[in-house]
């Protein structure tokens, strides 16, 4: 867990970076299995803590985001991650002495019983809607109404209980009943107020959420158990929990939809846009608080809808950007750098993107031109990417490591660049990923 100094109002930006850095060589928390596995944990964080910073490294770290394969490479299915957790633990272990990866790979089991015992419509997977080969799957759709928009930026809290939440878990309709918060303030209120906990659909509710809540920590102590025991082995992490969302992304990935949230661009722009300035101060607020509880100095942003194919540059500047620029900031202000995942393309977002402080971001490139990367933003933040899954899954091992080596030669002279696969792949084979690790070295 990070504490903040005394001082902390006292210092600037980019002290309370290296504050949240330094907490993370502390390595709080971690018993290594011995003393070389704490040398080579050491040296694996220096080179990457190097990348991130931009101050160059011995060399350059490579990071296989292949968590999928990690477990079908033991046999094991996608419904096996899904409900039998402890599954998960021995092939991960393996995978790390195998290979011995410069950063740790996770591979975390999911709570799909959870999942079940709320009846949730927002995705299918394993046994619920596809074949246990497979894991899960959004379903796209509109589970909150454009007539919604009032609501939601009168309450945000409000709107998600009452609103929101009834419609994407069966097991939660009962929340429509709950009151609204504030007016738990006089006593003459009170007896009213706690009367909906007496109706018997929302006290079963309530024990189908602490059922769901016990079998949920269950599923955290095990993905706890494999990040020590990964970290014991002498490899520090960095795609791990937690995560976050630009306010945008959670507007329209599973309220409004795909279809939904492009419509209101041109219905109800101004809606749109004061919707996402609702979310930020909020996402903000419990990114630091998980970045806290984690002792993490980063936090991984998965960006959905900013790319190039869904929307033109001005909404870019006009819809997506401003709100996750202001998250972007917000996290700096509290020490935490931010990943930003950026999938798909953004190859008409790099002079906008370059237009930041530089060393206070990440970027995760997935299908841009590494080259425009390399003019506009090497040199000024880390920069990982963007090896394409196609070569990873069906590409030769020489047009592979062509493609690494065309990478390094791009980024390498920039100090900070993490050498990774574009996007997180479900198949692929020991040799390719072999290739990715050891042609840095």
């Amino acid at each position: 867990m990070f504490i903040k100094p005394e001082n902390w109002r006292d210092l600037g930006v980019d002290e309370r970076i290296q504050l949240r850095l330094k907490h993370v060589e502390t390595a709080e928390g971690i018993a290594f299995d011995s003393p070389e596995a704490e040398k080579a944990w050491r040296r694996r964080l220096r080179i990457l803590h190097n990348a991130i910073q931009c101050t160059g490294a011995s060399r350059v770290p490579a990071l296989p985001v292949v968590g999928s394969h990690l477990v079908k490479r033991a046999g094991i299915t996608g419904r096996d991650t899904l409900y039998n957790y402890d599954c998960v633990m021995q092939p991960v272990l393996d995978f790390h002495k195998e290979f011995e990866p410069d950063v740790g790979i996770m591979t975390a089991p999911m709570p799909a019983r959870v999942w079940d015992m709320l009846d949730y419509k927002v995705y299918i997977w394993s046994g619920h809607g596809l074949p246990d080969s497979q894991t899960f799957q959004t379903v796209d759709g509109e589970y909150m109404s454009a007539e919604d928009y009032p609501a939601l930026l009168r309450d945000p809290s409000g709107y998600w209980l009452r609103h929101y939440l009834p419609r994407v878990f069966g097991a939660l309709a009962p929340l429509r009943k709950m009151p609204t918060l504030p007016t738990f303030s006089e006593l003459p209120q009170v007896a009213t107020d706690v009367l909906p906990f007496a109706m018997p659909d929302v006290q079963e509710m309530l024990h189908k959420l602490m059922a769901a809540g016990t079998e949920a920590m269950k599923c955290l102590s095990v993905g706890r158990q494999i990040a020590g025991r990964v970290a014991a082995a002498g490899y520090p992490s960095l795609m791990s929990p937690p995560f976050a969302k630009a306010p945008f992304d959670i507007l329209g990935d599973t309220l409004r939809g795909t279809q939904g949230i492009m419509t209101d661009l041109y219905r109800r722009p101004e809606q749109v846009k004061a919707a996402c300035a609702t979310l930020a101060p909020i996402i903000i607020d419990d990114t630091v608080r998980a970045c806290d509880f984690f002792g993490r100095a980063t936090v991984m942003f998965p960006l959905h809808k900013g790319a190039d194919a869904f929307m033109s540059v001005k909404q870019f500047r006009d819809f997506y950007w401003p709100t996750l620029r202001t998250v972007m900031e917000g996290l700096n202000a509290e020490g935490i750098i931010p990943m930003l995942f950026a999938e798909g393309s953004y190859n008409q977002r790099l002079e906008i993107i370059a237009d930041y402080p530089a060393r206070r971001t990440m970027w995760f490139f997935d299908q841009s031109d590494m080259r425009r990367v390399a003019d506009l933003l090497g040199g000024n933040l880390c920069v990982m990417g963007n090896v394409p899954s196609s070569l990873m899954f069906a590409g030769t091992i020489e047009k592979l490591r062509a493609y690494c080596m065309e990478l390094l030669e791009l980024f390498a002279p920039t100090g900070g660049f993490i050498l990774a696969n574009g996007a997180g792949i479900d198949k692929t084979t020991d040799e390719h990923v072999r290739t990715l690790i050891n042609v840095v070295r």
